[in-house]
């Protein structure tokens, strides 16, 4: 195949979508455009990012544009789906479908065609809204069943995601701050072993503290080794001069347009002149892949575990995104949730076509703040299998699937249970007569292990399988436990074990852990004594609401608690649980462990003084909780 560059402009802009491209677009979809032909009769195969993940992203076939001839699209069953000629085009990924089945393309007549490759594709769609749009509504949305009785769509969908542009945001936000720099009289082999030591693939180059070129790995395969220069020559001699820079305060889009309309792939980030990081092309790619849709995407197309564990790393990225954005604490976690669950979907999608079809029904559980929809960054994974009585169960199988997924979620950043409160452990993995029996030895026997089970196991939420299962435990337990006054009363017990850290005089009272000495716990004494507050009155009232807030506000409306409180509560939960998560987004942006540690002099005197306030209400609430159903002493 070979390029034509100026051929190929002059065609694409009397079509659509490529008529919709600025110039430079234009020139840039052009030059990563491959000019094939193939004979009437014959059949195309088109090498997708679906067909091989794993392929040099340069060359992929993104799309496939009719320069002369015609072409048809089949099924397998060699039923007609589309005949496309001379401007028609054709997107890979649409051929190779992995959500349903593979279409195959032979050619009617004789046809001249251009293939644009992934990489370019993808890289004009960040900055064109036409090509943007053709391949968000080219997704195909045929979810496959895992059996006849599996609720809802295997695939993640999350519709209350924040969706601000990726590229509207300042280049210091994608960039990598750490400058490495060599002078232009080193050698190129000094060049190359430093960047082989700080993994990087490009490096500034600097003469009294003023960049003055740049060597990168394009650079050292072109102008190095395919010339033959020996690698004791100055980097000055290979190296690109006065380089092409971007501002530290400009936009993504500028710097994506820059690189597209230069040809370059590495930009020198300056502020002032003075050299403060450099941006890739991957670093805009990879600040695409943080924005939700880009990545409900990935999870939603991956096929291996490994693929869905590199589309979970960009995660917390987009977690640290939405809390700078100032989005509501409540929205977040219901956002990491969501792609919980449909990371859990996904693996079970893939498990299920590793060990084939299950041998009977089941129903896939979360417990703890998962259920609740109220997981932070590092909340780790409590699930469990709920199977069919009077059947003869094959749990060699159930074994294997909940090792797959339990094992995938560990990989996908969802911790393992410290406590065992997995799948894959025996004993929560068993028919429904036992899961009830569990229930009624908690509730009617309460022990204090019991009474710890209820923090985890009552809110319980059904992820996949057959949902009428679930509901028939819910049902039950709900039930059970409304009218058991010793119960209520240990639960009770147990949650004023979590009092809020205020002192008799409003004082902060502190932790004396070793590691987390002078701190504040914003998860055991902020939000889960709100947590365990709500879950009392809705297991005494018979709701069914799970996640706090909506619990508080259906104890408003249904009369179980009064409106002060209520409102109050949930002010106190959202002014707490955002205090925890600015504190996890700046440990996350400081590369230091993400937990749930606060040192109050990091806050000002005025949220020191309104957190004091919010811990108030909490310490007032569980008075009344303690008055209403009993317990020990606040």
């Amino acid at each position: 195949m070979v390029s034509e560059a100026n051929d190929v402009q002059v065609f694409l802009v009397q079509h659509p979508p490529f008529n919709q491209l600025s110039a430079s677009q234009l020139e840039y979809a052009s030059s990563n455009i491959f000019v094939a032909f193939s004979k009437s009769g014959s059949e195309l195969v088109l090498n997708s990012t679906v067909d091989n993940p794993s392929a040099d992203n340069n060359y992929k076939i993104g799309m496939l544009i009719i320069r002369s001839g015609s072409i048809e699209i089949r099924t397998q069953q060699g039923e007609l789906v589309d005949r496309l000629s001379s401007g028609d085009y054709l997107l890979a990924d649409t051929i190779n479908n992995k959500g349903g089945e593979s279409l195959s393309v032979f050619v009617l007549e004789d046809c001249l065609y251009y293939e644009l490759t992934d990489y370019a594709l993808q890289s004009l769609s960040a900055t064109c809204i036409e090509i943007s749009t053709l391949l968000e509504s080219n997704k195909t949305q045929s979810p496959e069943l895992l059996n006849n009785h599996i609720s809802g769509s295997t695939e993640l969908h999350v519709d209350h995601l924040v969706n601000d542009s990726y590229l509207s945001q300042p280049v210091k936000n994608a960039m990598s701050s750490s400058v490495i720099s060599a002078s232009p009289d080193d050698s190129i082999r000094s060049a190359a072993e430093l960047m082989k030591q700080h993994r990087i693939s490009s490096l500034l180059i600097q003469h009294n503290d003023q960049l003055v070129g740049i060597l990168t790995d394009r650079d050292l395969r072109s102008r190095v080794l395919a010339k033959g220069i020996a690698d004791s020559e100055a980097i000055k001699s290979v190296m690109t001069k006065s380089p092409r820079c971007i501002d530290v305060n400009s936009r993504l889009y500028d710097a994506h347009l820059k690189m597209m309309s230069e040809g370059v792939h590495h930009l020198p980030v300056v502020n002032n002149v003075i050299p403060v990081g450099i941006l890739t092309l991957s670093d805009i790619l990879r600040a695409n892949n943080a924005e939700p849709l880009s990545l409900i995407r990935a999870i939603n197309r991956a096929d291996t575990v490994n693929e869905l564990s590199l589309a979970a790393e960009n995660l917390p990225g987009l977690v640290v995104k939405l809390i700078e954005r100032d989005a509501r604490a409540v929205e977040i976690g219901k956002i990491i949730t969501s792609f919980s669950d449909g990371i859990t979907k996904r693996l079970i999608k893939l498990a299920t076509r590793k060990l084939g079809v299950a041998p009977c029904d089941y129903a896939w559980l979360a417990f703890g703040s998962q259920a609740r929809q109220e997981q932070v960054l590092g909340s780790d994974q409590d699930n469990g299998l709920l199977l069919p009585d009077d059947v003869d169960i094959d749990d060699s199988y159930f074994s294997k699937l909940a090792e797959f997924v339990n094992d995938g979620l560990d990989r996908c950043g969802m911790p393992y249970c410290p406590g065992n409160v997995m799948a894959k452990n025996d004993k929560w993995r068993q028919p429904l007569k036992v899961w009830k029996q569990y229930f009624v030895n908690w509730i009617e026997e309460p022990s204090p292990r019991a009474v710890m089970h209820s923090s985890i196991f009552f809110d319980m939420r059904h992820i996949a399988g057959n949902i009428e299962f679930t509901k028939t435990l819910r049902h039950y337990v709900l039930e059970k436990a409304k009218n058991n006054t010793i119960f209520l009363a240990m639960m009770c017990d147990n949650a004023l074990s979590h009092s809020p850290p205020l002192g008799f005089f409003k004082t902060f009272v502190l932790e004396s852990d070793g590691d987390h000495n002078h701190t504040l716990d914003l998860k055991k004494r902020g939000t889960i004594p709100i947590v365990d507050l709500a879950r009392i009155y809705a297991l005494s009232a018979s709701l069914h609401p799970l996640n706090t807030i909506e619990r508080l506000e259906l104890m408003e409306q249904e009369g179980v608690m009064s409106k002060e409180m209520s409102y109050s509560l949930i002010d106190a939960h959202e002014f707490i649980a955002g205090i925890r998560l600015d504190a996890q987004g700046r440990q996350y942006r400081g590369n230091v462990t993400v937990d749930n540690y606060l040192d109050p002099k990091e806050l000002s005197p005025l949220v020191r003084h309104q957190l004091k306030d919010a811990f108030k209400v909490v310490r007032d609430a569980q008075l009344a909780m303690r008055i209403r159903f009993g317990g020990g002493v606040i």
